[in-house]
């Protein structure tokens, strides 16, 4: 339908009423139409066609919101609003809530000109809201009051009658709402409404003083940044006065009123918002907890996660004076004057070595510090639900350094009473080899018993993919018994909330800097533990339906294990966890082929000789780290494209995926970056490249996205250019390790062959009726992803040697087609001859081959079975196998049971702590009655207010959590697609 269109494209204001009809019906251009149809197959001799039969269409009308221009419906206002002026009209006598704001105007008789109620002559009586005193203070006095929107300056008097009660200058200005910007006869003040709304802009929306007083200025007079009738600017005086105010809300809120000794009592920490879900023993545990079974002692065990973040760095300033935290120790930054001593003795420590190429390790002696004063800081948060631990925040000075994180993780857990801890860490592989050496050396206060409690150290899931196989294999938290779903990346979210605030604080001083952080976790924490009541459900909800697909997963798997086996590999998993230098059961054992990290270990012996004979220039990096930082980026360019699809198709109930998708993605840009820096030094000659292929960008077009970035690595480069654009030896080394990557490929490949044909022999010859064989196809088909995966991996690689080596390239890495990924059995029967096929492992028998496939005299082994490492398909090679199948199934379903288990406990936790808080704020009622009159009052209204606001909380949850699952699981679905899970799929799918 063409319609007249005026400005910006959009329909003429006489046309829009056709808009609304058209969408109102469903019909035209902007209706959704749907074609249904029945699917139909014609045969025609040896020909065969699909056909479409019964093909309808159906208009679905739209709903109005979903207009594709929703400011149509505006195009006939602007004019109308246009005229609507209040404002600017002739002023009228009035009163009360119906009079017209005139702030700071006077008509002259024309139209209203800027002015000041000072000017005007208006005196304010403080003590009497403005009204007349019978005994005013003789003197006149000038003040400026910052009350947003406006800046107003006039005069006052202080009140000296029998209403003020002898009260002096300061406390009348506090009474009447007015926070002074010094204690010693004040020329400006800003209401307690001001300060508050300053606060939560600045906690949420990061607004920083010096723009919010700005726009202040501006509203108050708009022409006054020209100098005409410009009012004084009052940045700092309102910087000082935010800073106080907001910590003193902090203090207030920690029940400092009620203590008669004040603030100088408080211990550290002790004015931070503690996380409700963690356990804290005498607020939210048990009485019996530490007599529970053995196998639910997990349930009371503390969860953390430690993490440098160098965003939030700080600026030396040339004209910094002394600036110290107004509470040092009180919330969340730790106490300097320990730290400081600590550091002071710090003698550095030698890395046993170095496990990630991106890793901060590499870089926490060398990090960058020309004219920083804090390069960063270190964190501790709850795992699981991202609050920020008590003095868990530390200034770092220089990189990540053990003498850091050591102290920052230590204050963390000051106080800690429990008997169970787990603490992840991107470089816990590193970290915790000599914790109980450092531990020594630590103040006495802080030293944990390790020898009495149970402690386990691990990788954040998402960061174990940047350590080597073998270190993943063995750190990361998802084989971490009592963890359950927890990812350890909870910090990382964290500081997505604090990096924003690092472009005001890094030129702050130190104490402005340290306050205005400390409000920021504070507000964080806050948020957090209000969102518990849905963030816990919605937990629960989907571990509990994910729970039961793991179950099932697993029993299919167990099922086509004999009873032996399974015991002999639970003996294996058991040993392991308590002794890691045992074999991984989790793994396949390649002693026959030399692992990647092997041979990144000869390559590093080999340039340190280079290095000793002075045939190499020292860098700071190796060509080694250099080459497989680059494979590892390919990988991560690869692995990160299917994952974004996942988290999109799977996640839509999550309202930050799109958040959680652009983290990854700047995450990535910073390795690229970082590995460019590199690739300067090591291929000097691609930066030509690099030019060209930027200069030849459309410049209109979007940028490329991470994923889709070309590295240039050397085998990237024309063979005629490498040699000029790559340093002697390079090109020998990608060689190596990209050899390495496709014997281990092929490894992993015949494993997963291995165990696929296992599971379909076992369902061919078990399992019986549609559901028990659409189960079985699901593992098959999780099972051929993983061959996918593996294939992708080895044909990754030889493209990379092919290019490399041309005709030189090793007779054993044949190109992978589809036909190689095929084994014998590796196709579903449902003949009656096939259900007498026995596949047991152990049985001594060997599934018979079916009569359409070739006999044992006639099969045909193809290379992959014959390649280095390959061994014929014995059944030693098979128990192998499905082992690390059933190891890691049986890994998932226990950390899934897990998670329903302690988010249950969770939600009881977090009502405990919720009562008990409630009880602590009553008992406060009467905690100053020694006070005065106005004193105690005040504390106990807001002691009972405290106890009424954490009640009707604790009500909210356990209404909340007692909602029907079906009902609350439509709730987490409000988000998602109109087709995702209806009815009875939604019954199922929540197991109701």
């Amino acid at each position: 339908m063409n319609q007249e269109r005026n400005r910006g494209g959009r329909p003429r204001k006489d046309a829009v009423a056709d808009t609304h009809l058209i969408a109102d019906w469903g019909v035209g251009a902007e209706a959704d139409t749907m074609v249904s149809s029945d699917r139909g197959v014609c045969f025609s001799g040896n020909s065969r066609k699909d056909v479409l039969l019964n093909v309808s269409h159906k208009k679905r009308r739209l709903d109005p919101d979903q207009l594709e221009d929703p400011l149509a419906s505006w195009i006939p206002v602007p004019d109308a609003g246009l005229e609507f002026t209040p404002d600017e009209d002739p002023p009228e006598p009035q009163m009360g809530e119906k009079r017209k704001r005139y702030e700071n105007s006077e008509w002259t008789g024309s139209f209203w000109e800027w002015t000041t109620l000072k000017d005007l002559g208006f005196v304010y009586q403080v003590g009497h809201g403005g009204g007349p005193c019978v005994f005013p203070d003789p003197k006149k006095r000038t003040l400026t009051v910052l009350e947003h929107p406006y800046i107003h300056q006039l005069h006052f008097r202080y009140c000296n009658c029998s209403k003020s009660d002898h009260a002096d200058p300061i406390q009348q200005l506090l009474r009447n709402g007015w926070y002074p910007a010094t204690v010693v006869d004040p020329g400006t003040c800003t209401t307690f409404t001001t300060l508050e709304t300053f606060r939560l802009q600045n906690v949420v929306g990061n607004m920083n003083p010096h723009d919010f007083i700005t726009a202040m200025e501006r509203q108050t007079n708009t022409v006054g940044v020209t100098g005409i009738n410009r009012p004084p600017t009052h940045y700092k005086e309102f910087m000082w006065m935010s800073r106080q105010w907001a910590w003193l809300v902090r203090m207030k809120r920690a029940g400092r009123i009620h203590d008669p000794a004040g603030v100088d009592a408080m211990a550290s920490g002790e004015a931070a918002v503690k996380c409700w879900t963690c356990p804290y023993e005498g607020r939210n545990l048990p009485p019996e907890w530490r007599d529970v079974d053995l196998h639910y002692q997990f349930l009371y065990m503390l969860i953390l996660a430690l993490d440098a973040n160098f965003k939030l760095k700080n600026c030396i300033r040339t004209n910094a004076h002394f600036d110290p935290s107004l509470g040092p120790g009180y919330e969340y930054f730790l106490e300097p004057n320990g730290y400081r001593e600590h550091l002071r003795n710090y003698v550095p420590e030698k890395d046993v070595s170095s496990c990630i190429v991106f890793a901060a390790l590499l870089q926490k002696d060398s990090r960058a510090t020309a004219g920083l004063r804090v390069t960063g800081v270190g964190g501790c948060v709850c795992a699981r639900h991202e609050c920020v631990r008590p003095n868990g925040i530390g200034d770092l000075q220089k990189g990540e350094r053990y003498a850091n994180m050591d102290y920052i993780a230590l204050c963390a857990l000051a106080g800690f009473c429990l008997l169970w801890l787990t603490l992840s860490y991107d470089i816990a592989c590193q970290w915790k080899m000599r914790l109980p050496q450092r531990m020594e050396k630590m103040p006495e206060h802080l030293r944990l018993p390790l020898k009495d409690i149970k402690w386990q150290c691990a990788l954040p899931v998402w960061h174990a993919g940047s350590h080597e196989g073998d270190c993943q294999n063995e750190n990361s938290l998802s084989v971490k018994p009592g963890v359950g779903m927890s990812d350890g990346e909870g910090v990382e979210q964290t500081w997505a909330v604090l990096n924003p605030a690092s472009y005001h604080t890094k030129d702050m001083n130190t104490g402005n800097r340290e306050d205005t952080l400390n409000d920021k976790i504070d507000s964080h924490n806050y948020s957090k533990n209000l969102g518990q009541g849905h963030a816990l459900q919605q937990k629960l909800i989907i571990a509990i339906a994910e729970r039961a697909r793991q179950v099932a997963a697993f029993k299919e798997v167990n099922a086509t294990v004999e009873k032996d086996l399974r015991k002999e590999w639970l003996k294996q998993i058991t040993d392991w966890l308590a002794d890691s230098t045992k074999p991984n059961p989790y793994i396949l054992d390649k002693s026959d082929v030399p692992s990647e990290a092997q041979v990144r270990l000869a390559l590093k012996k080999e340039e340190e000789e280079e290095v000793r004979a002075g045939r190499t220039p020292l860098h700071g990096t190796s060509a080694t780290a250099f080459i497989m930082a680059g494979i590892q980026l390919e990988d991560s360019q690869s692995t990160d494209t299917v994952s974004w699809r996942w988290l999109r198709a799977w996640l839509w109930w999550h309202p930050d995926k799109e958040n959680k998708i652009q983290d990854r993605r700047t995450t990535l840009l910073a390795k690229l970056a970082k590995f460019h820096a590199l690739q300067a030094i090591f291929m000097p000659g691609v930066a030509r490249m690099l030019a060209e292929e930027e200069e030849a960008c459309d410049g209109d077009l979007p940028p490329l996205k991470p994923e889709h970035i070309k590295l240039w690595m050397p085998h990237e480069v024309a063979k005629e250019e490498r040699a000029a654009s790559c340093v002697r030896g390079l090109t020998g080394i990608e060689a190596r390790l990209w050899v390495s990557q496709c014997l281990n490929s092929l490894v992993l490949l015949r494993s997963r062959l291995h165990a696929k044909r296992h599971f379909i022999s076992f369902s061919n010859a078990n399992l019986d009726g549609q559901v028990m064989k659409t189960k079985s196809q699901t593992l098959v088909g999780q099972l051929g992803d993983q061959v996918a995966s593996s294939a992708e991996r080895y044909r990754q690689g030889r493209h990379a040697l092919v290019r490399l080596q041309g005709a030189k390239l090793d007779p054993q890495f044949r190109e992978l087609k589809a036909a190689d990924l095929t084994l014998d059995g590796d196709h579903a029967e449902s003949d009656a001859a096939s259900k007498k096929k026995l596949v047991m492992i152990g049985s001594g028998r060997g599934a018979r081959a079916p009569r359409n496939a070739p006999g044992g005299s006639r099969r045909v082994m193809f290379w992959i079975w014959t390649a280095q490492g390959g061994a014929a398909d014995g059944e030693e090679h098979l128990h192998e196998s499905v082992r690390v199948e059933w190891c890691r199934a049986r890994a998932r379903k226990l950390r899934w049971e897990e998670e329903v288990l302690l988010v249950r406990e969770e939600m009881r936790r977090v009502l405990r702590y919720l009562d008990w808080q409630v009880k602590w704020w009553e008992d406060q009622v009467g905690a100053r009655e020694e006070a005065s009159q106005e004193v105690a009052a005040g504390a106990k209204a807001y002691a009972l207010k405290q106890a009424a606001v954490h009640r009707q909380i604790a009500d909210c949850f356990t209404k909340q959590w007692n909602t029907p699952a079906r009902l609350a699981a439509r709730r987490i679905m409000a988000g998602a697609p109109s087709q995702e899970l209806e009815g009875a799929e939604l019954d199922e799918f929540f197991l109701q």
